[in-house]
């Protein structure tokens, strides 16, 4: 994560993926899977996008969805009676995604002082309050499923900083990706007061390492602000979260950008959460 605007409070390897979908069918026709943000617009709408596909009909190119053809100028066209805002600001998910039901394990440096150890079990409290198939517990010492440590991090070219760093996503095994590093001039123990932003920095990490993108991935100058920034799919995959918020949801946990303060989930990430998990 980065302080900017909003400071690069996270910054976990980005990642891409595609998005395929398999559908049964009688022809021997290759089917086409449809566009992610097409998918999430239909979602939007109410269809199950399970077996949607590219077609043609009547002479016109456009989406089979249910027992429905409809053209992606149809489809636009039906988005603002659902309040459909920007697409940039929904929930995403990796590929993978951590094998459950899971306690993971997560040490918490012992550099870091009593407000940043309390900061640390408010985070996963926020994670287990929610009664999710995956649960979060402290281990005694390094080594654990997630490892949080401490360690300088350079300021980012444009003088953000970053808050946070993760080692990436879940592998192929189902496993959360080790270790988060916090940068220890900010919350460093020798230093002053602890931002305000702690539990939320720490929470950000680890959702990172159990597989969830920025809500603003495709476009970060919502919470780093500057011009455009599109992060990708990187390899890993950005794949819509149904049921998460159409529109801009300010104070989500997975903003790409920190503002200093504590954002505890909101109704949108708890959406998420309990989706996914």
């Amino acid at each position: 994560m980065k302080k900017g605007r909003l400071l690069p409070m996270f910054g976990a390897a980005l990642l891409t993926a595609s998005l395929f979908i398999s559908c049964e069918s009688d022809s021997t026709e290759e089917i086409q899977s449809i566009d992610p943000l097409v998918k999430a617009k239909l979602e939007t709408l109410g269809f199950d996008t399970e077996t949607a596909f590219e077609d043609t009909f009547n002479g016109k190119q456009g989406i089979a969805v249910e027992d429905i053809f409809l053209t992606e100028k149809q489809i636009e066209e039906m988005l603002p009676t659902v309040g459909f805002g920007n697409e940039n600001n929904k929930h995403y998910r990796t590929t993978n995604v951590v094998s459950t039901p899971r306690t993971v394990m997560v040490y918490m440096d012992s550099k870091f002082n009593s407000t940043m150890q309390a900061a640390f079990d408010d985070a996963l409290n926020r994670y287990n309050s929610l009664g999710l198939d995956i649960s979060f517990q402290r281990a005694n010492g390094a080594g654990a499923d997630i490892d949080i440590l401490a360690q300088k991090l350079k300021r980012v070219p444009g003088g953000g900083i970053i808050l946070g760093r993760s080692a990436g996503f879940p592998d192929a095994n189902g496993n959360p990706a080790t270790p988060i590093v916090l940068n220890s001039d900010i919350y460093n123990p020798r230093r002053g007061g602890i931002p305000a932003d702690a539990a939320t920095v720490i929470a950000h990490e680890i959702g990172h390492a159990i597989g969830f993108r920025h809500t603003d991935y495709s476009d970060r100058s919502f919470s780093c602000g500057g011009s455009t920034a599109d992060e990708g799919q990187a390899g890993v995959g950005a794949i819509y979260i149904p049921g998460t918020p159409a529109g801009p949801e300010n104070g989500s946990w997975m903003l790409a950008c920190s503002n200093g303060t504590d954002r505890p989930f909101t109704s949108g990430d708890r959406t998420a959460l309990q989706t996914v998990y």
